[in-house]
């Protein structure tokens, strides 16, 4: 059993794993070990936009989780991805860079006790990481190591949904980046000239040749060691040898809203008889390790339209050409992301904020060939913002090879499944406003218009899917029954931390990257002004 030692072992290099990798080895006298269970990142499909589609459900670099079968589903079980190599998923995502509303953030401090994560204190991390394209701002920053930008070449038909929305009745945000997302508008993206920018390039890059910043992939978490109340190391398993290297300082778990917990609960620190029927000793009984599980209840919509949309620029034929004009000049359809243009709006128009999620792309797939469609078509994939439904995370066994059980009911909140339906149908009305109308070419998906509630449920549950943000199983805030306090670290062990998307209480109206890497910055000013 090998045996190493740094200041700060961080077990998980996804987005915020290597920020946190990145920020606490900006001081050289601070030795800094991060752990990752993937490879490297730093590959051609990686940064090639549309190397998305061929990297998911491949299990080099995709995690490829099976949840249990979920009744709220019809009893479908559904596989949630996620990147499995050093940057996680801002390796594999869709790039989609939005940081949510005000009012999730100062909700998250006012009304959960989180206090410090109000918008005013969350947007300068935000904008910390920001290296964005365009001019310097109130709530833009051009000199972070993120790649941050408008799209190099938006489909026209993206600002045509923006013009439709407006029609019927949406406004046009100017800047959703300043905390408000009411309204419809072109969304910026994790690239650099053309390129994806994942955490693993934005913070590792230069930081990974500092000679005080170890990374180690192909390393599996196994527990975090405790000794009379401390965390003190990390056991990890690489080449099929248990390692251990240990903390001198602190231990930060980063290792994602499904296995975050996971390693918690091998660590002894989970619900007590859960854990003692695994044969783990208890170190801590944290009933709540694992539980407040969120993500995303995703509802396709396609339409057929009269302009070429990207399924039909990624024929045989067009490839070399357009592989060419990404390598001389980061453009064309390989730069392609899955959404160029996003809406908020209400289910009920009495709200006070929109609770529906809208996201836009101008291409369509044959959903009986599991391929793109041979017709043009756009699609739009529907959310509730903030989803009601919650699940948990269990372990299957005491052994880290065995992925952890995701028991979730996706759709089990019937105020869900409500918004969903008033959503779904004015989805309808935007795709008929006169703007979009005119380059509608037939329905593709669903081929006939549900006609009642009961059959829009019907659609919806026999359909869903993920949006890809799971998040909240290591739940932030000020109550002593939560996992991490305001600070992140874990109730009931010095020297231990979370910091990753698991400690989110509530989902923010958002995709939850960027909101992932702002917790990476936060988290490793909150370590270094403790250690100053």
């Amino acid at each position: 059993m090998q045996i190493d030692e740094a200041d700060f072992v961080i077990a998980g290099g996804g987005s915020a794993g290597c920020v946190l990798a990145s920020r606490l080895s900006e001081n050289p006298q601070h030795r800094v070990i991060l752990l990752e269970a993937g490879g490297s990142s730093d590959r051609f499909l990686v940064k090639m936009p549309v190397g998305t589609y061929l990297m998911l459900g491949k299990p080099a670099t995709d995690w490829m989780y099976m949840t249990e079968p979920d009744p709220s589903l019809l009893d479908r079980q559904v596989m949630w991805m996620a990147g499995r190599m050093l940057g996680g998923g801002s390796a594999i995502n869709g790039m989609v860079y939005i940081r949510g509303a005000r009012s999730d953030y100062d909700s998250w401090d006012r009304d959960l006790g989180c206090t410090g994560w109000s918008w005013n204190d969350v947007q300068r991390y935000f904008m910390k990481s920001e290296g964005y394209a365009g001019e310097a701002g109130p709530s833009h920053s051009t000199s972070g190591p993120l790649g941050v930008s408008a799209r190099r070449e938006y489909h026209p038909l993206a600002r045509i949904f923006v013009e439709a929305c407006k029609e019927r009745g949406l406004r046009e945000v100017a800047d959703y980046c300043a905390g408000d997302i009411d309204g419809a508008f072109t969304n910026l993206v994790t690239q650099r000239k053309g390129q994806r920018s994942s955490a693993a390039r934005a913070f590792l890059d230069k930081a990974g040749k500092r000679p005080n910043l170890r990374v180690i992939t192909d390393a599996l978490v196994d527990k975090v060691l405790i000794e009379n109340g401390r965390a003190t190391g990390v056991q990890f398993i690489r080449g099929g040898e248990k390692q251990i290297v240990r903390a001198r300082r602190e231990v930060v778990v980063s290792a994602s809203t499904m296995q975050s917990p996971a390693i918690l609960m091998r660590s002894g620190i989970g619900p007590s008889e859960a854990l003692r029927q695994l044969g783990i000793p208890v170190q801590v009984d944290a009933p709540e390790v694992g539980r407040n599980l969120q993500e995303h209840a995703s509802v396709q919509t396609s339409y057929f339209v009269d302009i070429p949309t990207y399924n039909n620029l990624m024929t045989p034929l067009r490839m070399p050409g357009n592989m060419l004009n990404y390598l001389l000049f980061g453009r064309g359809a390989m730069t392609v992301t899955p959404v160029e243009a996003m809406a908020f709006l209400r289910s009920r128009p009495e709200l006070a904020e929109p609770d529906i999620k809208l996201q836009f792309g101008a291409l369509a797939f044959d959903s009986e060939k599991q391929a793109p469609h041979e017709r043009p078509g756009v699609i739009v994939y529907a959310n509730v913002a903030k989803p009601r439904s919650r699940g948990e995370i269990r372990l299957r066994s005491a052994q880290p090879q065995d992925k952890p059980v995701i028991d979730h009911r996706l759709l089990g909140d019937p105020g869900d499944v409500a918004a969903l339906i008033s959503g779904l149908k004015q989805v309808d009305e935007i795709f008929n406003a006169p703007a979009f109308a005119s380059h509608l070419r037939g329905r593709l998906n669903p081929e006939v218009k549900p006609q009642s509630d009961a059959e829009w449920e019907q659609r919806i549950r026999s359909t869903a899917g993920i949006g890809y943000h799971p998040v909240g199983t290591c739940r932030m805030g000020g109550d002593l029954n939560s996992v991490v306090d305001p600070q992140l670290k874990v109730r009931g062990v010095t020297g231990l931390r979370v910091a990753d998307a698991s400690i989110m209480p509530v989902m923010p109206a958002a995709n939850t990257n960027a909101p992932a890497i702002m917790v990476g910055e936060k988290a490793a000013d909150m370590i270094l002004q403790d250690v100053s």
